[in-house]
């Protein structure tokens, strides 16, 4: 799947951008997996990056720009193509970002996305489009994870995880990647694939130590700045919470679920996409939709485990009594004259 997102990520681009040359086709996939790791953990697009001399690249991003394949039709740059400036004496000076040009074989797909995962591709190719080559490359080369490698050396993932100066860093450039959701999908990815792996059904003590992180999020909830989201999140939570109690096993999916609603909430806002790119009625149609998604959830937990009735009444008490004399007697029956059963 992450393939294929790659490919269709490129596409993506592709489409959108006309113009868009090898390099910024790179950087593209690059920041978009930059600030996805920053917010879940992992990348969206790419498996493989090494450090080259304009920046990170990911491995397979750098095959499929390099040449025509079975998506897209690519005219390289020729050899002695003179596309620099001229220099003083009349000679001209290489450009070191030459384009290339790219024709998609199909469209990009966009529903193998969450809608997340298209708001970050739109919103990373926004802030790209009118920079300049040079300047983008230069920003790639601010991050550790370029900085302490050489060229043609692969770059860990876990180098992507930015640190308070590289994220304060990411932000000034005009990026979004820090905040609430990212505390949010950090914290409780994580502990969702653990309690999906322990022993079911959980006890009391580790559901309460659940039931704290939760607690703690809705704590640090950034009202009024994400209000619009507030009541799908309390949606969410409660399902959470009923999930914990009855079938643990579906924590991750109802985490990733949350997770990208919230992020894709959040960076509509902070990115400042009202009115331009979506109206505040579709954002709360969004919302809204979301709320009624986690509490059909939560509905359906609760109905698939009713709560068992309490043994209070009459008939019930006689029946438990009568069972527990079976099985005292069943006990005396099998006593063996010497006192050995």
């Amino acid at each position: 799947m992450r393939k294929q997102k790659l490919i269709n990520a490129l596409l993506y681009a592709v489409e959108h951008d006309g113009r868009i040359g090898r390099t910024k086709l790179l950087k593209f996939i690059f920041f978009v997996d930059l600030i996805y790791y920053n917010q879940r953990g992992t990348t969206l697009c790419g498996t493989t990056y090494i450090r080259m001399p304009k920046g990170p690249a990911e491995a397979a991003a750098f095959q499929l720009t390099s040449e025509s394949n079975a998506y897209f039709d690519v005219k390289a740059p020729t050899a002695n193509a003179h596309t620099g400036r001229r220099a003083p004496g009349g000679s001209f000076r290489r450009n070191p970002y030459e384009s290339y040009e790219y024709r998609p074989k199909s469209k990009a797909d966009l529903t193998i996305f969450t809608p997340y995962e298209r708001v970050l591709l739109w919103s990373v190719l926004q802030w790209m489009k009118f920079k300049k080559t040079d300047l983008i490359s230069d920003i790639s080369h601010y991050f550790r994870l370029w900085k302490e490698f050489s060229d043609g050396e692969d770059i860990p993932l876990e180098y992507f995880q930015l640190n308070r100066r590289e994220r304060m860093y990411l932000e000034q450039s005009g990026l979004h990647a820090d905040g609430f959701e990212r505390t949010f999908c950090t914290g409780l990815l994580p502990l969702s694939t653990e309690v999906s792996n322990a022993l079911h059904p959980l006890n009391a003590e580790r559901i309460a130590t659940v039931e704290e992180v939760l607690d703690s999020f809705i704590a640090a909830y950034p009202l009024p700045a994400l209000e619009i989201f507030y009541d799908a999140y309390l949606a969410w939570d409660d399902a959470y919470r009923s999930m914990l109690r009855h079938n643990p096993s579906h924590a991750p999916a109802l985490a990733t679920e949350g997770c990208d609603a919230l992020c894709f909430v959040s960076h509509v806002v902070a990115k400042h996409m009202i009115p331009i790119v979506y109206r505040e009625e579709q954002l709360q149609e969004f919302c809204d939709t979301a709320e009624r998604r986690f509490n059909a959830e939560r509905d359906a937990i609760t109905r698939d485990n009713p709560p068992s009735p309490p043994p209070d009444s009459d008939g019930e008490v006689l029946a438990l009594v009568d069972m527990a004399m079976r099985i005292s007697r069943d006990l005396a029956c099998s006593e063996s004259p010497a006192g050995r059963r």
